[in-house]
């Protein structure tokens, strides 16, 4: 005869109410500047200070959202090759992608390989923030090739080439857009050279394109703490939507008295925009 006892307890148990509402103390949480600065060639001197959020804050994006989240009033400066610029607070945009920023400063970006920059933040309560970064070599898309199905004509795929120098460790990052680059990436993800052992490397897309179809390829010459920072934030935004996950800390490199999160590199990239014909 089977034993029924395993049944008349799952049965027990179905039956019973299992929820309990438990009431949980959260420490206070301690607010962090967040600095985000891109130095991009041939363009101005810019960059973002905000602060951020508890998870369980209201984020309303009213019309004082900008007032409530940026961090106005403090003393900016960037130094490289023996000069100093100072960004004036104010606000700015870039369009296709959409940025922001309020700080900007009046002179431009120069693209001297290996030119070191350091950053200098002081806020208006007297804290600090410091950071350093590199310019690093321009590494661009050797050729975009589009290529259709043999099985099905309709439809088509793109693969872009690079060429990395195998002498030195590079980290790079792919982006690829369709339509536009202010829609979500179709792929966003990271890649280094320390075990690759070909110098020609492929970025490309299955068979899911057509006539008309609009490809945005970018690909980003990265420094390691701009790679690390990237690769954590993507691991914090993926377990923010897993209750099991552990918390990610964000790997920043900038530092000081003020505590910061961030991000202070140069934004060395190609991009090739191809309209499948």
């Amino acid at each position: 005869m089977k034993n029924i006892l395993p049944i008349l307890g799952l049965a027990f148990l179905a039956a019973c109410n299992l929820t309990k509402d438990v009431d949980i103390n959260l420490p206070e949480y301690d607010r962090q500047p967040v600095v985000e600065c891109y130095l991009e060639p041939g363009k101005p001197f810019r960059l973002l200070l905000t602060q951020s959020y508890s998870f369980f804050d209201p984020f309303g994006l009213d019309s004082s959202f900008l007032n409530k989240t940026l961090l106005q009033g403090a003393l900016v400066t960037i130094s490289y090759n023996g000069q100093t610029d100072t960004l004036a607070n104010q606000l700015a945009f870039e369009s296709s992608p959409l940025k922001i920023f309020n700080y900007v400063g009046t002179k431009i970006v120069p693209a001297t390989v290996g030119a070191n920059y350091t950053l200098n933040i002081v806020l208006e309560n007297g804290s600090t923030i410091t950071g350093q970064t590199t310019m690093l070599p321009f590494v661009p898309l050797d050729s975009v090739v589009v290529s259709w199905n043999p099985q099905r004509d309709t439809l088509a795929r793109v693969l872009a080439y690079i060429t990395d120098d195998l002498s030195q460790p590079n980290y790079y990052r792919r982006m690829l857009h369709y339509g536009s680059l202010d829609s979500f990436p179709e792929q966003d993800f990271l890649v280094n050279d320390r075990i690759s052992t070909n110098a020609l490397i492929a970025f490309g897309t299955g068979y899911e394109l057509t006539h008309g179809d609009t490809v945005f390829n970018t690909v980003f010459h990265m420094t390691k703490d701009y790679s690390d920072y990237v690769e954590s934030y993507q691991l914090a935004i993926a377990g923010s939507a897993n209750p099991f996950a552990q918390p990610s800390r964000i790997k920043s490199n900038v530092s000081g008295s003020a505590n910061p999160l961030g991000i202070f590199t140069c934004l060395v990239y190609d991009r090739d925009t191809t309209i499948i014909e």
